[in-house]
């Protein structure tokens, strides 16, 4: 089985568990699953982001696509991105929906909340673009280490630092999401 065949099944088998989620999905006014520019619509369906990471891999797949070598590798890396923060909601999908179980009782019984505080699913949105791009910056990396000689020295230290920075980043968030968590009766 090729990767392309693995990718599709993968998909299916990811676009089943999300119709049992959305279709599991408490009434309430429902939040998008994912707010960066990762996928091409917003959609409180996570079968939508699925059909759409689905739609990607048959162009991608597409014997006579059309597309440049360039082009079907950025598309090749825009699905691999899909996948995993697809991958990553699917394990935080029951911290969403304690989150927003939470939230239901919290409008239930108002209490102050400071504006200020990002609330905990645009936190879980931003540990998943941190995540993306510490990927990016490990690929960065192994192409510089790969390819580069000694004269990439100075790139192959400022990738690390920003990976550095990034990881630090995705602790901040990690930490944040578990306060709110221990706050949450």
């Amino acid at each position: 089985m090729n990767a392309l065949q693995l990718l599709a099944s993968q998909l299916t088998e990811l676009y089943q568990r999300a119709s049992v989620i959305d279709s599991q999905r408490k009434p309430g006014k429902p939040q998008d699953w994912f707010e960066s520019g990762l996928f091409s619509y917003h959609s409180p369906d996570l079968t939508d982001y699925v059909a759409d990471a689905q739609r990607n891999l048959q162009r991608l797949s597409a014997v006579q696509s059309g597309l440049s070598a360039a082009s079907r590798q950025r598309l090749a890396e825009h699905l691999a991105a899909q996948v995993n923060a697809l991958t990553q909601a699917f394990s935080n999908q029951h911290i969403r929906s304690k989150f927003q179980q939470s939230t239901r009782i919290r409008r239930e019984q108002p209490a102050p909340v400071a504006a200020s505080q990002p609330s905990a699913v645009s936190l879980y949105q931003q540990l998943t673009d941190y995540q993306q791009f510490e990927r990016r910056l490990l690929d960065m990396i192994e192409q510089t280490e790969r390819y580069g000689g000694a004269d990439n020295a100075g790139r192959l230290l400022a990738l690390h630092a920003r990976l550095g920075r990034c990881r630090k980043a995705i602790n901040e968030v990690e930490q944040t999401i578990l306060q709110r968590e221990r706050q949450v009766p």
